[in-house]
């Protein structure tokens, strides 16, 4: 190392400036690899971004398809009215998935028409037998005005079970007036994880 007293200002002058060139370069070298970096950051990660939203757009077709064949065969087989959502989950081994269609069900003024022939049939039915006609009766509850489709379908189910005019109609106006809003379907996949307990695999659909 040199002795300062014994550099010239000169020389001082250049080893000064020399440093400050070597600082400046250092800088300019850390902010270079700072925008290397961020610019293949961004890159890669945007790029890999739209390949997973493409892809997530493929599965999310054919998780939509295969669930809705699948219903459309669950239902042709278990022979079931195709009132209803439309919601069901199915579970193999350590998987799980669970499908829902969001929208209103409404019964029209058709369906008042065959309360009253379906409460005449009770009536004449169950004169003698309140609990049977309690229990029918109950099917036919309204909330806010309005049917439970969950229960309009167990009187579906028993469609066959009475040979009556007044029965058979109630049932099939209730059938016509029957009118579902689709807005939205929905599918949530779980796997069984190591606790034995159901856990959500996140996928955001609704966002696609």
């Amino acid at each position: 190392m040199k002795d300062l007293s014994q550099i010239s200002e000169q020389e001082l002058e250049q080893l000064l400036a020399q440093k400050r060139e070597a600082s400046r370069l250092l800088k300019e070298k850390q902010r270079q690899d700072y925008e290397d970096l961020k610019n293949q950051t961004i890159t890669e990660l945007c790029q890999g971004a739209i390949e997973y939203s493409e892809a997530l757009k493929v599965f999310k077709v054919k998780s939509f398809e295969s669930m809705q064949a699948l219903y459309a065969m669950l239902q042709e087989y278990s022979k079931r009215h195709t009132d209803g959502k439309g919601n069901f989950t199915i579970e193999y081994n350590n998987f799980k998935i669970r499908y829902k269609r969001q929208g209103k069900v409404t019964f029209d003024e058709r369906s008042h028409q065959a309360e009253k022939h379906i409460i005449d049939f009770v009536n004449s039915k169950f004169d003698n037998d309140p609990d049977t006609r309690d229990l029918i009766m109950s099917l036919l509850e309204r909330k806010k005005g309005e049917l439970e489709i969950n229960l309009v379908q167990k009187l579906y189910s028993m469609e066959d079970r009475f040979d009556n005019e007044n029965w058979k109609l109630g049932i099939s106006l209730l059938k016509e007036s029957y009118s579902y809003s689709h807005s939205k379907d929905y599918i949530g996949f779980e796997f069984r994880n190591a606790n034995n307990a159901w856990e959500t695999i996140n996928l955001q659909f609704s966002s696609i």
